[in-house]
């Protein structure tokens, strides 16, 4: 495609297991995907870019739990630990992720970054919790971890979730339905709270498709 014709965006957000260039996500990023669409990698944005532009390779998928992993042709140092157990209920976390970032494509054929931006919010842990998503196209897939606070944003789905020692002990998923807090006086507020997928499951997929990663505790 010439530069003219191709549409550039942002689904999601992914990070890396190790340092050959495997990394994981959400799967529901991928969905709307055709014989056109390629899923690249741009570098650490917005002050990185990545020039040649990799193309992602699938190495595996959990698609029922929504966990997808895959890799670039890359060696880096920037790599996350997995916790194999998830925070208690109260504790201080960390969401992360790129919202609302816009990526369009110049007369040149480079790229226009607006809006992009790392993003992270302190948080806490409300509750565990298991819930369905439906991806908008029917497709339903469980998301099992912890409720958070904090609702992730449009393109962190996938963000990891940190605690306080900076290791990864969850990923964003979904977003809860809305639910009204009322007040004595009437008042009401609209709640939403972001549900991320434990760690632990991700540790479990890399482990039955031999890919090594990085985990932080004792099996």
């Amino acid at each position: 495609m010439s530069p003219q014709q191709a549409n550039v965006g942002v689904v999601g957000t992914g990070f890396f297991l190790n340092s050959k260039g495997y990394f994981v996500s959400v799967a529901h990023i991928f969905d709307s995907s055709n014989q056109n669409t390629k899923f690249l990698y741009i570098g650490r944005l917005p002050e990185n870019l990545h020039k040649p532009r990799l193309e992602i390779t699938e190495m595996c998928r959990d698609d029922e739990l929504d966990i997808y992993v895959g890799r670039i042709d890359l060696k880096t140092q920037n790599y996350f630990y997995l916790s194999k157990t998830i925070p208690d209920i109260g504790r201080s976390i960390c969401v992360s992720g790129y919202p609302l970032a816009q990526i369009s494509t110049n007369s040149q054929g480079g790229l226009e970054l607006g809006g992009v931006r790392r993003y992270f919010q302190p948080t806490f842990v409300l509750d565990k919790g298991i819930a369905n998503s439906d991806n908008g196209q029917g497709k339903i897939r469980k998301h099992d971890g912890f409720l958070v606070r904090d609702a992730g944003l449009f393109g962190m789905s996938g963000g990891p979730v940190f605690d306080t020692k900076g290791i990864v002990v969850g990923m964003q998923g979904s977003v809860t339905q809305p639910r009204v807090s009322k007040n004595l006086s009437g008042r009401t507020i609209s709640v939403e709270n972001a549900l991320a997928i434990r760690s632990n499951l991700i540790l479990d997929l890399l482990k039955k498709s031999k890919i090594k990663s990085n985990f932080w505790g004792r099996f």
